[in-house]
């Protein structure tokens, strides 16, 4: 579904609130990889079915194929969002990069798993949920103004997962992976202005105080 609230703060028409705290952070991070993997996946196949796009949609296959191309290509929007999200907090003094590792697992594994879906198995959340944790283990969080780098894997997951036959994809490979990167442009310039780094981050070390109180207890 088209995200209309999304649709009207790029056009300027609704307040971009700040983002000050982990849940908040979360919620975009989830909002923007929905709509960039729906995006760039519609956009494209649209591009390339043409005037034969709307009849693609009376085929209960394509449909399936559409669905799960999308959910793949989100878990790895998701963890390319968490991974740039998290280097923030080093570019900006606040977490070092044990911080900055177990701030990208956790927003990638509490996004993952609370998505409410009955197209593919949950089993493709917890792996996806699985794979960041170990991308976080070895990730560069420096540098985050080069965000670029954190945005491989949606990409890739948008030339793998794309139901378009691999001879399209190959022509077509060039611009794919320009279309997603330039999308991911805007959404990187919003978080930069929207983050409260200070009021995030405190509300980040009371969330892992209290769970290390809780199992204490």
């Amino acid at each position: 579904m088209f995200n209309f609230s999304k649709f009207l703060r790029i056009i300027g028409l609704k307040k971009q609130p700040q983002i000050a705290s982990m849940e908040a952070l979360e919620a975009f991070i989830d909002e923007n990889a929905a709509f960039v993997s729906q995006v760039s996946l519609y956009t494209y196949v649209k591009a390339r079915a043409g005037t034969s796009f709307p009849k693609m949609f009376e085929n209960e296959n394509f449909l399936i194929s559409l669905s799960i191309s999308r959910w793949h290509i989100y878990t790895a929007s998701v963890s390319d969002l968490a991974l740039f999200s998290a280097a923030q907090f080093q570019g900006s003094g606040f977490a070092d990069l044990t911080e900055c590792q177990a701030i990208t697992t956790y927003l990638g594994t509490r996004i993952l798993s609370k998505v409410e879906q009955n197209d593919v198995d949950q089993s493709v959340f917890d792996q996806a949920a699985t794979r960041l944790k170990k991308r976080a283990k070895t990730a560069d969080f420096l540098n985050p103004d080069e965000g670029k780098k954190y945005f491989t894997n949606s990409s890739d997951a948008f030339m793998q997962w794309a139901p378009v036959v691999d001879e399209f994809k190959a022509q077509d490979e060039e611009i794919m992976r320009n279309s997603m990167h330039l999308r991911w442009i805007g959404i990187r310039q919003e978080l930069k202005e929207r983050l409260k780094h200070d009021k995030t981050f405190a509300d980040w070390i009371m969330i892992t105080n209290t769970a290390k109180f809780s199992a204490k207890r």
